[in-house]
């Protein structure tokens, strides 16, 4: 059964590596799975991604490359930040878009939230220990409402510890459209399921304001706001078709944006 499970990593590398050339694979990484003997993949998370988007997806594929056969070992605190590093054009890192108190805009190293979000993710389902998390201040496409973790260099980071015994390795690979983050440890005797409740939406308010350089009695919509949402992200954990525990992860708030109007009144 360990042969097979061996096998089936590097089946999953090198696969990926005759896909994209520039995440081939590594020797090191083999070695660190032999060296601590990680035999099982305690977890896996896919998300999915726009591969014409070229920009982002470079981003995603430097940061990738930069935690890809990270071990952590029993104890020890993985920062995203820290591992990744500073989102600079000299390191490789493009402009893409990225959210910025609820709104687009382009930034150095957009769109590696989506590996931190597919990080967090397989995190949850190895039922690790998440020491910091934020989520994003708008829904985002590639993970369900309450399942992201976004990031900023200096400011907001995403951490987990190694609850475990034994070491842990980060696996990040992507094929074309694909990213897959997957741990590599313990076997889990248990079963983890993340259930999101059902989103409590959170109506948008109008905001009216008087323009008087607009022809009498028009009006001009600035922007044409965004409903938010309220959400709950439950752990539940089963041995067989036993509930052992079920714990409240997260409560998070996707703030609704104000539709703006301007208008001219009538005299």
């Amino acid at each position: 059964m360990k042969k097979l499970v061996i096998i089936k990593i590097l089946l999953i590398i090198c696969l990926v590596s005759s896909i994209d050339s520039s995440m081939a694979l590594n020797l090191s990484v083999i070695e660190k799975i032999k060296q601590y003997n990680l035999h099982n993949i305690t977890s896996t998370y896919t998300t999915y991604f726009n591969p014409e988007d070229k920009n982002r997806v470079t981003n995603i594929k430097v940061a990738a490359q930069k935690i890809n056969g990270t071990v952590v070992l029993p104890g020890q605190v993985f920062s995203f930040n820290k591992e990744v590093g500073p989102r600079t054009k000299e390191r490789g890192f493009k402009s893409a878009s990225e959210i910025v108190n609820g709104k687009l805009t382009p930034g150095i190293g957009g769109g590696i939230c989506q590996l931190s979000s597919t990080l967090y993710n397989a995190i949850l389902l190895a039922d690790l220990e998440v020491v910091t998390r934020s989520n994003h201040s708008r829904p985002v496409s590639y993970v369900p409402l309450g399942r992201g973790a976004t990031v900023y260099y200096n400011l907001i980071d995403f951490k987990f510890k190694n609850n475990t015994s034994t070491p842990l390795m980060i696996m990040a690979q992507m094929t074309r459209g694909q990213l897959t983050v997957s741990i590599l440890g313990n076997y889990l005797e248990r079963e983890v399921e993340i259930i999101t409740t059902k989103p409590q939406v959170l109506k948008a308010k109008v905001k009216k304001i008087i323009d008087y350089n607009l022809e009498e009695g028009t009006t001009r919509i600035l922007n044409s706001g965004r409903k938010g949402f309220k959400v709950t992200v439950k752990k539940v954990i089963t041995t067989g078709k036993k509930i052992i525990e079920t714990e409240i992860i997260s409560t998070d708030i996707y703030p609704p944006q104000p539709k703006i109007i301007k208008y001219n009144p009538k005299e």
